[in-house]
């Protein structure tokens, strides 16, 4: 059975972000230890993903059609 290559992509994109989320876990843990630098390295890393997420949006990787 042949699946279109678009299935494929929306699953690699859901575990890269899956495991982006991961990374967040611990940082949301230890929140109130951290230091401004790891604060402002976060928020960093999440505007990084927001905008490859936007990117993907915009050019229609996450259609179903």
């Amino acid at each position: 059975v042949q699946f279109k290559a678009q299935y494929y992509l929306i699953g690699l994109i859901f575990l890269i972000f899956d495991v982006e989320v991961i990374f967040l876990f611990p940082i949301a843990l230890a929140y109130g230890k951290l230091s401004m630098f790891a604060v402002l390295s976060t928020v960093l890393f999440v505007i990084i993903l927001l905008v490859g997420l936007l990117l993907e949006w915009r050019k229609g990787a996450l259609e179903w059609e």
